[in-house]
């Protein structure tokens, strides 16, 4: 009975319970924004001017969608460089970018970043 309730304690933690922010990792890349094609092409060489590594994947299906009446192309970046590039990218813009799949990047990085803050602060032990 023991072992059975261990379990599900254990799981409940695991699936509600809080889990340490992960930190950028430098080995992954991370899609920056999803853009007309010819926006993508002006924003990616300014990611270049300022030496921010970015590739670009031009999406030729992104056509037939309702949501983009024009070519497409998505920008990756690497993700230790995420929040830099999205002000170089809103710079150029005029807007925060958005993302093919609809992931609002900007608010999960302020997320992430007030993550962080709550996870090193020493007085919270709950």
């Amino acid at each position: 009975m023991s072992a059975r309730y261990g379990l599900i304690v254990g799981f409940l933690k695991w699936a509600f319970g809080r889990h340490d922010v992960r930190g950028p990792d430098a080995e992954r890349s991370i899609e920056a924004a999803w853009l007309p094609l010819w926006q993508a092409q002006l924003v990616l060489h300014e990611l270049w001017e300022r030496e921010i590594p970015a590739v670009q994947a031009e999406d030729f299906t992104s056509h037939l969608r309702f949501g983009a009446r024009e070519p497409m192309a998505r920008l990756f970046v690497m993700e230790p460089r995420l929040a830099e590039a999205i002000e170089v990218i809103t710079s150029v813009i005029g807007e925060e970018p958005a993302t093919l799949h609809g992931h609002d990047w900007p608010g999960w990085i302020r997320q992430r970043q007030a993550g962080a803050d709550v996870a090193l602060s020493p007085e919270d032990d709950s």
